[in-house]
């Protein structure tokens, strides 16, 4: 339900006369990736990680971050789930470099390039990611409350955009969207244990917060966004989890000291805080001296 302040985009998951079909992922990203005035969780977040030096690189244009082997893995599943919620055969959008047309394994040669000129629209991957992506897939659709979210999905890669209580325009790019609660997708090399550790590093709080916040202002009901975790090594574990409500909460109350952090900076010019030219001591948690948190 768009308002005067919010508006939802359809993402990847076509209905053509009755049947799902998948639309342009890479397009659909790109254009997400637009400036158009609106905030994304990822910018806010680099921000509250990296104060105003890094909200001055990016305003210029510039990366924090390039991405890696981790994430480029990540990249491969996240395109696969929307071919899963369609129900699309992994086989017909994937190929994998067959043995006799590597040189001594490696990726080069006449074979090869005649190979991978005939791939079409089909996305090369190696063996070893190939593998690795079924395990998980597999995985996944063993799992009850993975496979219900799945089955409750109605779209892939739809993008809301509100303006939050403050006036300050924000969107967000969700992975899956159901009539009652939006989720996410997401590959992790952690142990279970160690889980919490990468939702904080990596702004999971953060985008939990604000996600629902996009989700509400476009007529959703309030909830808990549903995150679903592949493990990226054997043996490839998948687990269904919701975050903290006081945590999430305190990440809300974050983003928007950050906002208006941004939005300072940007009206004075000014981007160093103390931290960037002062003496200070170095905080340690509290768990460091071998108290209770």
């Amino acid at each position: 339900m768009a308002t005067a302040t919010s508006s939802y985009t359809a993402g990847c998951i076509l209905d053509v006369d009755g049947v799902r079909t998948l639309g342009n992922q890479a397009a659909i990203d790109a254009a997400y990736r637009l400036d158009d005035g609106h905030f994304t969780r990822s910018y806010v977040h680099s921000v509250m990680q990296y104060g105003g030096l890094g909200q001055e690189m990016l305003d210029n244009g510039e990366r924090l971050f390039t991405g890696n082997s981790a994430t480029d893995f990540g990249t491969l599943v996240d395109r696969a789930i929307p071919m899963v919620v369609c129900g699309l055969r992994l086989e017909d959008y994937y190929a994998v470099p067959p043995e006799d047309v590597l040189s001594n394994g490696a990726r080069r040669g006449k074979a090869y390039t005649e190979w991978k000129d005939q791939l079409g629209d089909k996305l090369e991957v190696s063996a070893a990611d190939w593998y690795r992506l079924r395990k998980i897939i597999d995985n996944v659709l063993s799992h009850p409350a993975a496979r219900q979210i799945l089955e409750q999905t109605e779209d892939c890669q739809a993008t809301f955009r509100w303006v939050d209580e403050a006036g300050y325009p924000r969107k967000a790019l969700a992975d899956g969207v159901t009539p009652g609660y939006l989720w996410d997708f997401k590959t992790t090399s952690s142990d279970w244990k160690d889980l919490y550790r990468s939702c904080m590093n990596f702004g999971y709080l953060a985008q939990d917060a604000w996600y629902e916040d996009g989700a509400v202002a476009n007529g959703w009901p309030p909830h808990r966004l549903r995150f679903v975790f592949a493990q990226t090594q054997r043996p490839f574990g998948v687990r269904v989890y919701t975050m903290p409500q006081d945590m999430v909460d305190l990440a809300r109350e974050r983003l928007a000291v950050t906002l208006d952090q941004i939005a300072l900076r940007r009206e004075l010019g000014l981007y160093r805080g103390p931290e960037d030219e002062e003496v200070l001591e170095l905080e340690f948690p509290v768990w460091t001296r071998g108290e209770r948190t």
